[in-house]
């Protein structure tokens, strides 16, 4: 029976841990994938010039975030988990706005192709 309470006591520690948990992958990991796909993005067409400003400039806030969460030298659960909620926000413009069928002009051919 003792066996069976504590059993029961890792299984709940454990669900509880998922529950809680981060987003797959590190802040960082996060934030160099959030500009690859804006650069590939802007580099295949799928993001307007105004497109990608903007979501350049809301990449720069989480940046900025973080580099503020990141100056005692320390991150905690609350800094980590805003941070990977404003992450989650910004991959969810990216993606938005690389499938609105908004096309920018091609760098070569006439204007308005």
């Amino acid at each position: 029976m003792l066996m069976n309470r504590r059993s029961m006591a890792a299984l709940l520690l454990f669900a509880t841990g998922l529950a809680t948990a981060a987003p797959p992958g590190s802040i960082a990991q996060r934030v160099e994938r959030a500009h690859q796909r804006i650069e590939h993005g802007m580099r295949s067409g799928q993001l307007t010039r105004e497109e990608a400003m903007r979501l350049r400039g809301e990449f720069m806030h989480v940046r900025d975030q973080e580099a503020r969460a990141r100056a005692d030298g320390h991150l905690d659960r609350r800094e980590r988990e805003r941070l990977h909620r404003e992450l989650d926000r910004l991959e969810r413009h990216i993606s938005a706005l690389k499938h609105n069928d908004e096309r920018r002009r091609p760098r070569h051919g006439p204007p308005g192709y």
